[in-house]
């Protein structure tokens, strides 16, 4: 009878103790799962973003999913093609501008609101290696020979580049030579890049940021003094139809923060 008793007394502390430590793993289990959830995010915004913005942008976005969970996508493009997306009623949470014109047509539409700059940068020729042309001057660009790539007047790096031959002292038959010289006008600047990158142009009117690790290899930067007037400056908005304005804007402030103007000035564009 004593034995049974101390049997049963033995038996009831292993349940108690197995009790203990199952309820107990259980809920560390729990608490870990709890903690793990609340670092990921199902959260994805769409971000309407300037083609020339693509390689800094990419890995913003990159650092922002490590930091906040919330995952982003793009779709690059001319602004003038973003524009009008959004005029469209495309479905997006953020538009990043390389002018502030196309900025300022959807903000008069109340499309955005509250738009702020938050980067600039310079237009120049970029050069193929290979090409024999020399040019040191806006002039140059309407040499014999020369093959010249360009944007089309309706995105903005092609509008900083005919601000530039309109305000310039250039004769009427040096601007006609330079026209004559361009063999095509294309929608996004990256498109420009690729044309004389492949060697289908001499040259190209391209922002500074354009001409990075990846193409410095085959293409030369030539700063122009002509060009030293022009100043493209880039705002940035939440789109008003945004379904998740709350990321979007975390979004904006990332890229404004310290660590997003650490990259945009890594890829060579300034702050305002």
């Amino acid at each position: 009878m004593h034995v049974k008793k101390i049997i049963s007394i033995l038996s009831l502390s292993i349940l108690l103790t197995s009790c203990f430590y199952g309820c107990s793993t259980n809920n560390l289990s729990s608490a870990k799962t709890s903690i793990s959830s609340t670092k990921k995010s199902n959260k994805k915004i769409v971000v309407l973003a300037a083609a020339s913005l693509t390689e800094s942008f990419n890995e913003i976005a990159t650092n922002f999913k490590k930091d906040t969970g919330i995952s982003v996508s793009f779709d690059y493009a001319g602004s003038q093609q973003l524009e009008s997306l959004i005029n469209q009623g495309t479905t997006a949470d953020v538009f990043a501008s390389a002018s502030t014109k196309n900025m300022d047509n959807v903000k008069n539409s109340k499309l955005v609101s509250s738009p702020a700059i938050f980067v600039k940068n310079k237009i120049v020729v970029c050069e193929n290696k290979n090409s024999k042309i020399k040019i040191s001057k806006l002039s140059d660009l309407g040499q014999s020979g020369l093959n010249l790539v360009i944007a089309d007047k309706s995105v903005p790096v092609g509008q900083y580049f005919y601000k530039v031959l309109d305000s310039n002292n250039i004769t009427s038959e040096e601007k006609s030579h330079i026209l004559n010289n361009v063999k095509s006008n294309e929608l996004n600047v990256k498109d420009v890049v690729s044309k004389v990158l492949l060697g289908e142009a001499d040259a190209g009117i391209v922002y500074k940021t354009d001409i990075n690790k990846q193409n410095m290899s085959k293409l030369n930067t030539i700063d122009l003094k002509e060009f030293n007037s022009i100043t493209a400056k880039y705002p940035i908005s939440v789109i008003n139809s945004s379904k998740d304005k709350s990321s979007a804007k975390r979004f904006i402030n990332y890229v404004m923060s310290n660590k997003g103007r650490t990259i945009l000035k890594n890829h060579g564009f300034t702050l305002p």
